[in-house]
């Protein structure tokens, strides 16, 4: 999946889940935030191969969970296809997976009694 209107589409209902408690993210899924919240602070666009970076290293204890994982592949192909993810469809695609990735990077962790 690399067509932007589903990867928008899955980033906001990633978004409306986790903001009415509906997904708690864990451990992992959090790590992979902050890292890509991190790069995008530095001003630098978000780029396929900083994605798949960051989802190379989760715990193997608690692993990055499998929609955020298939919306994060599917965010670095879109990526990498420039001329796609330059469109106005594209850029709205990547700036709700950034919002998503605000959201979990500025979320304060789960106890675990809310798992």
């Amino acid at each position: 999946m690399h067509v932007p209107e589903e990867i928008r589409a899955d980033a906001a209902a990633l978004i409306d889940h986790h903001a009415l408690g509906r997904w708690k993210p864990n451990d992992a899924d959090r790590r992979v935030a902050v890292a890509l919240f991190r790069f995008l602070e530095t001003g630098l666009p978000l780029t396929g191969e900083q994605i798949r970076s960051a989802l190379a290293h989760p715990a193997p204890a608690d692993p990055v969970d499998e929609r955020l994982v298939r919306l994060l592949h599917g965010t670095a192909a879109l990526l990498d296809d420039a001329p796609v993810a330059d469109g106005p469809a594209g850029r709205d695609a990547v700036d709700h997976v950034c919002l998503l990735l605000d959201a979990l990077a500025l979320s304060r962790p789960a106890e675990p009694s809310d798992r």
